[in-house]
C-alpha cells in the first residue's frame, strides 16, 4: 500500500500538485461577494438616508442602485461605528466579530474602501472626491458590484458569511444614518452558488 501511495505522489509534478491541491483552511486570501445591502432602522427618519439595493442587470452583472440623501453634510465631524457579525455554525448572526468605532467618518471610509471610493462617487454623481459631501440627493443608475470589491480591507481574513451594520453618528452620539451589508469572504477559487 505504501509503494502505491508513494508512486502516486511521484506521478504528479509539484506544479500539478499545487493546481489540484487547494487546502480547506479557515482563513486566507479571499474575494468578496456582496449578497445584500439594505437600510437598517427603517422606521427612523435619519438625516443621512442610504437607500441602496442590489439589482440584477444580466445573468452575470448585478448592480448597486438607489439613492443617498444628505440633509446634513457627510464629513469628518461624524463618527463611523461598524459592527461585523459572522454567520454562526448552527445558524444565526453572532455579533461583534469585528468592531470599528472611529472619528472622522468620511476620511476613514475613504481610506477603507480604497479604489472603490472613486467608483462609488462617480456612480452616485457626488460632486467631490474629497470630504465633505455636500447636502443633496444623489442617485445612481447602477454601479457594477464587482467594481466595488477593490477595497483596502485586510488581504487575509476568515472565510464565511458576514453582516456589517454601519452606523453614522453625530457629536452627540446620535445615529444620523445606518445601513446593513451582507457579504461572503470566499476562497480565491470558489464561485458563488
Amino acid at each position: 500500500m505504501l509503494i502505491k501511495t508513494f508512486g502516486l505522489i511521484l506521478f504528479f509534478s509539484s506544479s500539478q500538485f499545487e493546481k489540484l491541491f487547494r487546502p480547506n483552511l479557515p482563513m486566507g486570501e479571499y474575494h468578496l461577494k456582496f449578497d445584500k445591502v439594505y437600510p437598517c432602522e427603517t422606521t427612523k427618519d435619519h438625516p443621512i438616508k442610504l437607500n441602496w439595493y442590489f439589482s440584477k442587470k444580466t445573468s452575470s452583472i448585478t448592480e448597486l442602485k438607489g439613492n443617498t440623501t444628505l440633509l446634513i453634510p457627510f464629513d469628518d465631524t461624524l463618527t463611523l461605528d461598524a459592527n461585523l457579525a459572522s454567520w454562526g455554525s448552527t445558524g444565526g448572526w453572532v455579533p461583534n466579530t469585528y468592531i470599528l468605532n472611529t472619528k472622522k467618518a468620511c476620511s476613514t471610509l475613504k481610506r477603507l474602501i480604497g479604489n472603490a471610493w472613486i467608483i462609488f462617487l462617480e456612480g452616485f454623481n457626488i460632486p467631490t472626491n474629497k470630504c465633505s459631501w455636500p447636502v443633496g440627493t444623489y442617485i445612481t443608475s447602477g454601479i457594477d458590484k464587482k467594481k466595488l470589491e477593490d477595497m483596502n480591507f485586510p488581504k487575509i481574513y476568515f472565510y464565511g458569511k458576514y453582516k456589517v451594520v454601519v452606523r453614522i453618528k453625530n457629536l452627540k452620539n446620535e445615529v444620523v444614518g445606518c445601513t446593513v451589508i451582507e457579504v461572503n469572504y470566499m476562497r480565491p477559487w470558489e464561485t458563488p452558488i
